[in-house]
């Protein structure tokens, strides 16, 4: 009589987090086909999927170590107002003086957005090849890019409330469910269980509509806020917490609820953060043009040009102009002085 093994008798036991691409796909740079299938359909279905070994380490520490230069320069921008922790508050950009990163933060969480130039703007990290390719699949291969931002949570970070990134009216287009956004994380740091991990609601929330929750009396769009009936309803469903380190890359579904949860370490906990949308969704978060202006834009690798090329259309360009001018009127952006 065979005796089952422990993992065999427990019924508590976690699927497969990642995927491991292969060493002909890791020379090759591409996917195979059963690869991009199996990753679109975990994807659709769960709601994230992990790539691993998409990149590799020498590149990770490359971009580690500007990012960590582009946070301290944030850091030591003086005259900073933090961010007010409510659904319907403005964030005060700043924009730091040596690297020009426009950022926010609120409750220890930094958001920056980096401009991309080099390394920023290598297309191993804005078009992976291993990751494109899904993209393409489930939003169209005229996708594009909204924002390019670091997620950084620092000692003093707060538990957030679980909650949606994107509205949830639009996702079913002739009575079929269909992906609006993505987002890509990349870890340039162990991500892990000690540092402020990403906490996931997989296998189904991204597919939950206002309709069906707001009946109930949820709105599921409060992040550092509490949002009592929100974080009381997701007690009831399983939940996973996301160890990532260097090297992988996290696919996610905007409309998955997450959450950010606490860093008690001393040293701040950085994954990239990356928007990507189907061409004729319109997704109002995120300044592009706090990553890429004209002149950068001229230098971009073509695939990434192609995400980026509906900013500098027509109608996007009279559109900012209209933002601008508002913005400089209500004086919500100014330049600040940095410490020297």
């Amino acid at each position: 009589m065979r005796i089952m093994s422990s993992s065999e008798l427990r019924p508590d036991v976690l699927p497969k987090q990642s995927i491991t691409l292969s060493n002909e796909e890791l020379a090759s740079g591409r996917l195979s086909p059963e690869t991009r299938a199996l990753a679109g359909l975990i994807l659709s279905c769960r709601g994230y999927v992990v790539l691993k070994n998409a990149l590799t380490l020498e590149f990770v520490d490359t971009i580690r170590q500007e990012m960590l230069a582009i946070y301290n320069d944030c850091r030591h921008t003086l005259d900073t107002v933090e961010t007010g922790a409510g659904a319907n508050d403005a964030q005060h950009f700043y924009l730091s003086s040596k690297k020009r990163a426009t950022f926010w933060f609120r409750k220890a969480r930094w958001r920056i957005f980096p401009r991309l130039v080099e390394p920023m703007s290598d297309p191993r990290l804005l078009a992976n090849a291993f990751v494109v390719p899904i993209l393409e699949d489930l939003l169209g291969e005229d996708f594009y890019c909204k924002y390019v931002s670091s997620d950084t949570c620092v000692d003093g970070s707060i538990l957030q409330s679980p909650h949606s990134d994107v509205d949830s009216q639009t996702m079913y287009v002739g009575n079929q469910w269909r992906a609006r956004g993505y987002v890509v994380n990349v870890p340039i740091m162990e991500c892990g269980l000690h540092n402020g991990p990403i906490e996931v609601w997989p296998g189904g929330s991204h597919m939950w509509t206002t309709d069906l929750v707001g009946k109930y009396g949820i709105a599921p769009f409060v992040q550092d806020g509490r949002n009592p009936p929100a974080e009381r309803a997701a007690e009831f469903f399983p939940s996973i917490k996301l160890a990532i380190g260097p090297g992988e890359i996290l696919i996610r579904d905007l409309a998955m609820w997450h959450r950010g949860t606490p860093n008690p370490t001393t040293e701040p906990r950085t994954m990239l953060t990356m928007g990507f949308f189907r061409g004729d969704y319109y997704y109002g978060y995120g300044e592009t043009s706090a990553n890429v202006d004209e002149e950068s834009f001229e230098q971009l690798h073509p695939r990434i040009q192609r995400m980026f090329a509906h900013h500098f259309s027509l109608k996007s360009s009279l559109k900012r102009k209209r933002t601008a001018a508002k913005k400089w009127l209500k004086g919500k952006l100014k330049p600040q002085r940095a410490a020297s």
